[in-house]
């Protein structure tokens, strides 16, 4: 989600037709896609990341796994949780992510 405001006067590197986004929404869109990354991939989702799918099969897969098949895959499930809103969080304060 992007929020644009309505200028008079700015640089021309923020400009995008006419509009400019405001920055603090950029860290409160990214603070949300990370907290949305408890299951991984849905912050990806809610950022419009084209990587999403990866993460969510990842994450459900790694789900059903720990849940029913091995025990430890918990360890796992966690690691790619705090990896998917660490990149979450950089796609959506740079617009790329980690890779």
């Amino acid at each position: 989600m992007v929020w644009f405001a309505r200028v008079a006067s700015c640089d021309m590197e923020s400009v995008i037709a006419g509009f400019v986004m405001i920055k603090d929404q950029k860290t409160i869109d990214a603070i949300g896609a990370a907290c949305l990354s408890i299951l991984p991939g849905m912050g990806h989702l809610y950022l419009g990341a084209k990587r999403a799918q990866v993460f969510l099969v990842c994450g459900i897969a790694l789900l059903v796994i720990a849940k029913f098949f091995w025990p430890m895959g918990w360890l796992f499930y966690i690691q790619l949780a705090i990896f998917s809103g660490v990149d979450a969080f950089s796609f959506g304060k740079r617009g790329r992510g980690l890779f």
